[in-house]
């Protein structure tokens, strides 16, 4: 084994703002700690969510960079698969993620609906497909725009509301009602609308903040909560990393059952 070098390249975020102030820059290599490991990083993925964070203002340094020091306890192997490796970068995240909510957050069973709201993201396209998986008997999803109606249904939508802003009345006035579970993706803006969208004893689990809104202005709880009404939220952790089957999950891409929106 070659020696490793001293610097490596790595984007970095040099204070909480956009984007614009991320830099690839040299920097030195990290020395891990008691109970971490060095590993070198081939590749990597970014999400809308990761944009809407502040260029990707994290506490501790990530993966944007050529090598990492990561605890021993947060990492799987990976399975041997003839999947390229940037669609298996997209992967850790963006399914732990939906697995995660779909299961830890919401506890979708077999029978119950589902609706994924700001379905259009990577997170949405693979929570229809995966809660198709998981037995959930009907699925739907949300667009604002109409021209994106068979990319959702293509990936596993029986319905498609198209979204303006609210969609409670759409919901209440079809044929099915509302919905056992609901995915909320797009954030604070529409949140009360998909608290609406659920059924008695049902649970909205608040995972996105798309819309880059991340506070409820005048949340009244006794007023915006429905009658018997559950809310959560989900987001994420080493253990859910552990239970995902991430095993199974890359098979299925590879074996094209599960679609990855990659570009």
């Amino acid at each position: 084994m070659a020696p490793l070098p001293k610097t490596m390249r790595a984007v970095v975020c040099a204070e909480p703002e956009g984007i614009d102030v991320l830099r690839l820059q040299d920097v030195p290599i990290p020395t891990p700690a008691n109970g971490q490991v060095l590993i070198e990083i081939l590749c990597f993925g970014i999400n809308r969510a990761a944009t809407c964070m502040g260029g990707l203002g994290r506490e501790i340094p990530g993966s944007y960079a050529e090598y990492t020091c990561v605890d021993a306890g947060n990492i799987r192997p990976i399975p041997s698969t003839s999947l390229p490796v940037s669609v298996l970068a997209s992967l850790p995240e963006m399914m732990q993620t939906t697995w995660g909510s779909l299961v830890s957050g919401l506890d979708l069973q077999a029978g119950e609906t589902l609706l994924v709201r700001g379905a259009t993201s990577s997170i949405g396209l693979c929570a229809l497909q995966l809660a198709r998986r998981l037995g959930a008997t009907r699925i739907a999803g949300t667009t604002r725009s109409a021209a994106r109606e068979q990319m959702l249904r293509d990936s596993g939508a029986d319905e498609v509301f198209v979204d303006h802003g609210e969609i409670a009345d759409q919901v209440a006035q079809g044929p099915k009602g509302g919905f056992d579970k609901v995915l909320e993706l797009n954030g604070a803006t529409t949140l009360r609308g998909s608290l609406k969208c659920t059924v008695a004893k049902g649970t909205v689990c608040m995972t996105g903040i798309q819309s880059g809104s991340w506070e409820l202005d005048q949340f009244y709880p006794i007023s915006d909560l429905p009658n018997r009404v559950r809310l959560c939220a989900y987001g994420g952790g080493p253990e859910d990393f552990h239970e995902m089957p991430f095993e199974q999950i890359v098979k299925d891409v590879e074996e094209g059952k599960v679609k990855i929106p990659v570009k």
